[in-house]
């Protein structure tokens, strides 16, 4: 992966997809793979907002089945079975249970009878179906929980995911397929011509220079940005959404493989415990919000209602501010309609605000393939192009390994435990690289001191920190820290490792010491600010 930002001064191109996150990144691979000439610009990295801040799930969504939207969780459901089979190595099965304290018998059948539909509209079952557990039962397969309260609960199946290098990979099959993407490159204005847009003038802010791209028609998926945006090059053009904020906390990890499903007494809002990276995810918050995107942050509100819901089922563990590794905050879009943000629809609407520009709004990260999908065919019907058969349906993901995937993580895992990887630290990156796994392990079968651990306590070696230097399109220290690899999120690294990392990523990409510790400052002074 290459960042070739003079490629985008290169003609007109049939799509300008501006926003880098899962549904820019879906509909540059679509568009690309059925022929069209494809841009697509991301103003900071790839999955850096709102696509990298999800609860890492790939799911129908339970909960909506409350709200009564059977379609929403069929459609749903239907796109996690396909993405498990399509992506082995980026989906992977995840059991939930639900504890259940002080619940009447009414809420008990509501929600056997729920989970009995959820496996229903699954239809196939690639997942265990759901389970009903006595108080006995679930204290003797989840012993930390508190006892006191606890009338016994469920478990089912869903599947989880790594958002942020879920979006890259999709980023490296549209750059396969022919399209140019490049991130840190921002949208100064929209342009257009007799009332249609006809592209955007772009900054690159490594170095700050201005192109002009030309497109014949623009998709906006850059989310909470699509409106400001829009409306600052068209002052008549409208795009009613709303915007949520959601907040995760990453906290240690329990003594468990299972994810949590903690009902908070809100209607509509639910409160997960998810292991990741040998760590626990806590979350999600669901609030309004009307500042700017890139002012998001976690409020001492948002941790207190965490991790008090959090405690409320723990038993002699306790979590306190001081458990806190790190804060992930983002920002949800949705259609503006009426009601509470926790209840909003996480259904995908595509808008046509004015001629040239069609953007989309809204939806889920499970769902976006199928959502850019229609996008994509909206855009071949403005240009007059027949769009053919979706080429995303059953196409495997690119970095899905070619051979049977059981034995190739045996065979994998053999290689990488003799260039001295340890077991876990092997086990995560053949879940981060796939089929390129092989080329990490080559570059460090000649360093084999880049098998050792960058940090004790994180499952990433250092040979990886050069490996996504060199491949992965890294503009800032950044990039690597917090989406090619989760260091910044599952442990606190020092300030001298820090310059270690930028030192080692500099070497690939030709940073001088005083870019080098420019990048360390700036991961500095974002602790300091949250």
């Amino acid at each position: 992966m290459k960042r070739r930002v003079d490629r985008l001064d290169g003609g007109e191109f049939d799509l300008l997809v501006v926003g880098g996150g899962i549904y820019g990144a879906w509909t540059a691979y679509d568009a690309a793979l059925r022929g069209l000439r494809v841009a697509l610009v991301e103003q900071s990295d790839w999955a850096s907002g709102t696509s990298s801040a999800s609860s890492k799930l790939i799911h129908g969504g339970l909960r909506y089945l409350e709200y009564r939207q059977f379609g929403l969780v069929r459609s749903a459901l239907a796109e996690r079975n396909r993405l498990r089979r399509q992506a082995p190595h980026r989906v992977r099965r995840l059991r939930f249970a639900i504890p259940l304290y002080n619940a009447g018998w009414g809420l008990r059948l509501k929600l056997r009878l729920g989970l009995t539909l959820y496996d229903m509209i699954a239809r196939s079952r690639p997942l265990r179906r759901h389970e009903r557990l006595s108080q006995r039962l679930l204290l003797q397969r989840y012993d930390f929980l508190k006892r006191e309260g606890l009338k016994g609960g469920f478990t089912y199946g869903d599947c989880r995911t790594d958002d942020a290098r879920f979006t890259l990979e999709l980023i490296d099959g549209a750059l396969a397929a022919g399209a140019i993407a490049v991130n840190h490159v921002s949208v100064l204005r929209l342009t257009s011509e007799g009332g249609t847009v006809n592209g955007a003038t772009v900054e690159d802010r490594l170095d700050g220079r201005t192109i002009q791209v030309r497109a014949r028609a623009t998709a906006l998926c850059a989310g909470a940005w699509n409106k400001p945006l829009l409306e600052s090059a068209i002052p008549d053009a409208r795009l009613a959404t709303r915007l949520s904020k959601g907040v995760h906390l990453v906290m240690p990890p329990l003594p468990t493989t299972d994810a949590f499903l903690l009902l908070t007494g809100e209607r509509g809002r639910v409160v997960f415990l998810i292991p990741w990276n040998g760590r626990t995810l806590l979350g999600t918050t669901d609030t309004p919000y009307d500042d700017d995107p890139r002012k998001v942050r976690c409020l001492a509100a948002d941790q207190e209602y965490l991790l008090r819901h959090a405690n409320a089922v723990l038993g002699d563990v306790q979590w306190t501010d001081a458990d806190v590794i790190s804060r992930i905050a983002g920002v949800r879009t949705f259609p503006d309609v009426d009601g509470e943000t926790s209840s909003l629809t996480r259904e995908w609407a595509l808008a046509e605000p004015c001629a040239g520009v069609v953007a989309s709004v809204g939806g889920k990260l499970t769902s976006a393939r199928a959502d850019a999908a229609k996008l994509v065919v909206r855009v071949c019907e403005l240009l007059g192009r027949d769009p053919g058969p979706c080429p995303t349906t059953w196409r495997t993901l690119p970095w899905r390994p070619d051979e049977r995937y059981r034995s190739w993580r045996q065979q994998t895992m053999g290689r990488a435990m003799r260039v001295g990887l340890d077991e876990e630290t092997g086990l995560a990156c053949q879940l981060r690289y796939g089929n390129h796994l092989g080329d990490l392990l080559d570059m460090i079968e000649e360093l084999p001191r880049l098998a050792r651990r960058f940090v004790p306590d994180a499952p990433v070696c250092i040979g990886e920190l050069v490996y996504c230097s060199r491949h992965e399109m890294v503009g800032r220290l950044e990039d690597l820290l917090r989406r090619r690899l989760p260091l910044l999120l599952i442990t606190r690294i020092s300030e001298e490792r820090l310059r270690l990392a930028a030192a080692l990523a500099g070497k690939v990409l030709g940073w001088p010491e005083e870019r080098q510790a420019s990048e360390v400052r700036a991961i500095l002074s974002a602790a300091e600010e949250i």
